[in-house]
């Protein structure tokens, strides 16, 4: 992606931001919380080299990137809340997950996080006063998406593929504030704060279906995966893993879902080009082409998508921590 490096660096520079205004013992603890809450094994990671894609952190950087439609300084305002917004969300999902247990210097790090994450979006707020799609209409979003799956999970509820998609979409609940906010504060017209959303919906979906795919055996791991819940009877029969593997190849599911995913990808990069975000447009188009391919090949070959995955997390982690002692 171009402007990919700068993008990384607004990502640091915000976080090392919120860092330097930290009590001296939490400042320690935050400047290593990728590897704290487990997202990466080489401690002294920055955020923008956790994930793959710079748009899970900065998608607000992409977005409103262009001075003449957004006024700079609340594009940087809407960066600082959606970065903290997610972070926040991460840590918030592995610790209610089990995936990782923290101290009571962690869970401080995360409050601090969601104040200024609230304290961002405020002024962005101020300047759209009929806004009504905030952090705490978030929160409810995440917290029905978490009760949905979880009845889902346990059988009090049918895992179909509506359900799903709505739990998906609900899921994706922080993502939205901080761009929407940033439109409507910027007096962007209707239209054009339609297409925000759209790009938002698109790319985050993109991504959440994509990973509920390569990531399905892992999710398994941790009781509950959609993919095989939906598409292969998993919660009415529960069978080993490969007796699920083979199920959702003849169903055809896993390829199913990255098509959706790819479909969203393309719908968050026509959004973009209309928004004239030519950047993102760019990696959202090669996003869709990028997990079209996967389809083809998982397809093809079963069982591709999860070992692309975990290729792709291994080489990931190699980068990383060269990158660390390079520093």
């Amino acid at each position: 992606m171009s402007h990919s490096n700068s993008v990384q660096e607004g990502i640091d520079r915000t976080y090392a931001r919120f860092v330097r205004e930290l009590p001296a013992d939490l400042a320690a603890i935050a400047h290593d919380l990728p590897h704290r809450l487990g997202l990466t094994p080489n401690p002294g990671t920055p955020w923008s080299r956790v994930f793959n894609n710079g748009a899970v952190l900065g998608l607000p950087m992409l977005l409103l990137a262009d001075p003449s439609r957004v006024p700079p300084e609340i594009a940087r305002t809407a960066a600082a809340a959606h970065l903290f917004a997610i972070i926040g969300a991460f840590a918030r999902d592995r610790i209610d997950d089990g995936q990782v247990v923290v101290g009571l210097r962690e869970r401080a790090i995360i409050e601090r996080l969601e104040r200024a994450r609230d304290a961002a979006l405020a002024p962005l707020r101020a300047l759209a006063p009929s806004f009504i799609r905030d952090f705490a209409w978030a929160e409810r979003m995440t917290s029905e998406s978490v009760a949905e799956e979880r009845a889902a999970a346990t059988g009090q509820e049918p895992a179909t593929l509506e359900r799903y998609l709505a739990v998906a979409w609900k899921k994706q609940g922080l993502a939205f504030p901080a761009a929407l906010a940033a439109a409507a504060a910027a007096g962007l017209p209707a239209e054009a704060q339609r297409q925000v959303e759209a790009v938002v919906a698109g790319a985050a979906l993109g991504l959440q279906y994509r990973d509920d795919v390569v990531d399905w055996e892992d999710d398994l791991v941790h009781d509950f995966a959609w993919a095989p819940a939906v598409f292969a009877s998993a919660a009415a029969a529960p069978a080993s893993t490969s007796t699920l593997a083979a199920r959702l190849h003849a169903s055809g599911g896993l390829v199913r879902m990255l098509g959706m995913s790819s479909a969203a990808f393309g719908s968050a990069a026509n959004a973009a080009a209309a928004l004239g975000a030519e950047t993102l447009a760019t990696w959202a188009r090669e996003q869709a082409e990028l997990t079209a391919d996967l389809a083809r090949r998982e397809a093809a070959s079963p069982g591709f998508a999860v070992s692309w995955e975990r290729e792709r997390k291994a080489r990931r982690e190699r980068q990383q921590a060269l990158a660390v002692a390079a520093a």
